[in-house]
Formats: C-alpha cells, structure tokens, sequence
C-alpha cells in the first residue's frame, strides 16, 4: 500500500510504539510505502508455528491461537497453567521465551513481570 501525503504531518499513535509518521516541509510531497497488516489467519499460522517448540505436539501449538484468541492476559497464563500441568506444553519449555512470542506478535500484551507472576512452572525452575 503506498500512502500520499502533503507538507505537514501525519501521525498516529495508539497505545504502542510511534510508527509509520511522516514529516514534511511545506511545499514537499512524501510517499510512503506501508506494509500490507496479515489478514488474521495468517498471524494465527505464524504465532502457531513459532509455538511448536514449546508443545508436546504440533497441532496443540496450531490450535493454540484460535484458543486464546480474545481472551484477556490473565486468561491465558490460566490456560497456560493448564496446559503445562497436563503436559501439553512441553516441560523443557523456558517461560520467559513462551511469553517472548506470545507478547512480540500482540497476542499476550502485559510485561514479563505480570507473566512470571502468574504462570506457575516459571516459580518451579
């Protein structure tokens, strides 16, 4: 997709980091080339292969997006819980690399800190 604009900004942020602003002078025009958003599906597909290192099984990880899908933090470090104390997440799992993917593709938006608090086999290492 590519975005025209004229002298002036153009910015927006909301709740995250400032991205994709443009500054211009007046008199100048700006493209700008902005990245097609992934269509739901395949953020799914993806956050379900960058989990299958941490399950049992590869198609508990591919299930694993469309289970926590608008479910709030604390719901899923519950059902994390869960899943590790009945062995579908692997016990060789780190925690803190769990949450690393869970909160670098939007789907676990609170910090480490909350993570470790409440998920009960990071107090077990």
């Amino acid at each position: 997709m590519t975005n025209h604009f004229e002298a002036g900004s153009n910015c927006q942020v909301f709740n995250g980091p400032v991205s994709g602003c443009v500054f211009a002078m007046p008199g100048s025009n700006v493209t700008q080339q902005v990245a097609a958003k992934q269509e739901p599906e395949e953020e799914d597909s993806e956050l379900g292969r960058r989990l299958v290192p941490f399950f049992n099984k590869e198609e508990e990880a591919m299930k694993f997006p469309e289970r926590i899908k608008g479910m709030k933090n604390q719901e899923i470090t519950k059902l994390v819980n869960v899943l590790w104390e009945k062995g579908v997440i692997s016990s060789d799992t780190k925690p803190t690399d769990l949450w690393r993917v869970l909160h670098d593709l939007g789907y676990y938006t609170a910090g480490d800190r909350n993570w470790n608090d409440q998920v009960l086999f990071m107090k077990r290492r």
